[in-house]
């Protein structure tokens, strides 16, 4: 119960989930653990898996010119692969762990075993796509009105989390 209760508080994908929510969700699900440096997936690669950090340090990043960009640094109770989950085409980015990293894992393919959950996580997913939207209208208004360069993605994030 403790453990469910945790993942419930952490966990902004949870959000509005009750217990019986959580555990047909659990129930479908597996763990994934990476070491330090492993990617959970590289940016192209197939996968409809989505990601939950329970513990430890992920790193999203995409290629520019060969060279690894950092959009963002998630821990303990943020989420990815939520875009391979809802487009099913290639990963938009990869992931790669900078510490030992545990994580659960949501298969797409046997979501509609959870409907209830299903129907929840896509709302949640849904809202959190819809705030990396706004994140990212706002780096390209930030471009165009001053051409400077930009701080990375996960610190402009933070910012518009903590408002």
């Amino acid at each position: 119960m403790e453990t469910f209760s945790k993942l419930l508080s952490l966990a902004k994908c949870f959000k509005g989930f009750g217990l019986d929510d959580l555990r047909s969700l659990l129930s479908i699900s597996s763990k994934a653990i990476w070491q330090a440096g492993e990617d959970a997936f590289a940016e192209g690669s197939d996968g409809r898996d989505m990601y939950i950090i329970c513990s430890g340090k992920v790193n999203i990043w995409r290629k520019n010119g060969g060279k690894k960009v950092i959009l963002a640094s998630l821990s303990e109770g943020e989420s990815f692969g939520e875009m391979g989950l809802i487009r099913g085409t290639g990963r938009s980015a990869g992931a790669t762990a900078l510490e030992e990293t545990v994580a659960l894992r949501i298969r797409y393919e046997k979501l509609h075993q959870a409907p209830s959950a299903a129907t929840l996580l896509y709302k949640n997913i849904a809202q959190a796509l819809a705030e990396r939207l706004k994140i990212a209208n706002d780096i390209i208004v930030f471009q165009s009105q001053t051409g400077a360069g930009l701080p990375p993605l996960s610190t402009i994030g933070r910012r518009h989390r903590a408002k």
